[in-house]
């Protein structure tokens, strides 16, 4: 099929209305048009799962026979859903059948082609995985161990989608190159210094990755606005982390991010955003995300000022204890910083 009449179908996929022509000639390039009467099997169970689909038009049912025979309709789906997702998790037997319910057309996408969608528009990526943990948690109790298994499998390549998708936004100003990485990194440390317990250690690692991800919406020219913003602009940056927050929401194992991510901008006096917290009303990861991220803005160049050397940011952090940050998170960054144990990627 000619890619001009693949990239018309791809448009008219809700998932890919947002995606630039040029993108979409990527993913049509690796996209294969099949068509599937009523009745049709597009997949069967315990066959090799190397293929996910999304529908173009149709109808298909996904059904799961167990060993008494019965069988049993998991889903049904239709125009711009996709199924056949365990594909991107592993190439193992597939676990149920797919059925045409009436004539169907659908987009193929091999298990191998989704890490070139990852490297294309990482984006699509990102909403591809969000749906598939949804997908994932509303299978109910069936074959439960197996479903840990893949959630588990699931976590591991969500955070490789997560870094590509935060890798494809810093990439869109040379001056944010690293910062998710960094604060992840600082308020790791922070929380170590602090003896918060691993888990909480690990929620922030993942918090501090994903604080800006609400950025992904606003354009490039307020992000690289040379400038100081005019308050129209200002006001839409800081919508940024209640759109992290509707972002991940309905992602089920990201659900402890949501507050790091919707108050990572709060402030210990109150005069922060988007909610105007005061002190402990701020959740903590919301508090050491929020000193992470303002000492990394303040050591690295932005288009609208020069960094600060560290230790005259180190002193601004110090000098708003009880103002913009929590006392007792500023004495574990001040000992990180006396005892010259910040993260390598701030030396």
């Amino acid at each position: 099929m000619p890619n001009s009449s693949k990239i018309q179908k791809l448009k008219e996929i809700s998932f890919f209305l947002e995606v630039s022509e040029h993108d979409l000639l990527e993913i049509a390039a690796i996209s294969t048009e099949r068509h599937f009467a009523m009745g049709e099997i597009i997949i069967e169970e315990n066959s090799k799962a190397e293929i996910f689909f999304i529908i173009y038009k149709g109808k298909i049912e996904i059904l799961k026979k167990f060993e008494d025979g019965e069988e049993v309709v998991l889903g049904v789906y239709s125009d711009g859903e996709f199924f056949g997702e365990m594909a991107i998790l592993d190439e193992g037997p597939r676990s149920a059948t797919a059925r045409a319910m009436e004539p169907t057309t659908v987009m193929q996408v091999s298990y191998k082609d989704f890490e070139k969608i990852l490297g294309v528009v990482p984006q699509i990526a990102y909403e591809i995985m969000k749906e598939l943990s949804v997908r994932l948690r509303q299978t109910g109790a069936l074959l439960v161990w197996q479903l840990k298994r893949k959630n588990r499998e699931l976590a591991e390549v969500s955070l490789n989608t997560i870094r590509a998708v935060v890798q494809s936004l810093e990439e869109r100003n040379p001056f944010l190159k690293g910062h998710s990485e960094r604060v992840s990194s600082l308020a790791v440390a922070i929380g170590t210094e602090m003896g918060l317990p691993e888990e909480e250690i690990s929620s922030l690692e993942l918090g501090g990755l994903l604080h800006d991800i609400g950025m992904i919406g606003i354009s490039d020219t307020i992000i690289n606005e040379a400038r100081p913003l005019n308050n129209p602009e200002y006001d839409i940056i800081k919508q940024h982390p209640v759109d992290g927050k509707h972002m991940i929401e309905l992602i089920p194992h990201l659900q402890q991010v949501l507050p790091h991510i919707l108050s990572h901008h709060e402030r210990f006096d109150g005069s922060g955003y988007p909610e105007n917290l005061v002190g402990t009303q701020i959740p903590r990861a919301g508090r050491v995300i929020a000193l992470a991220d303002v000492f990394d803005a303040l050591t690295t160049d932005r288009p609208q000022r020069k960094r600060m050397d560290s230790k005259a940011a180190v002193s601004y952090i110090v000098d708003q204890s009880g103002i913009s940050f929590d006392p007792e998170i500023v004495s574990a960054f001040k000992a990180l910083a006396e005892n010259k144990n910040f993260p390598d990627e701030f030396y």
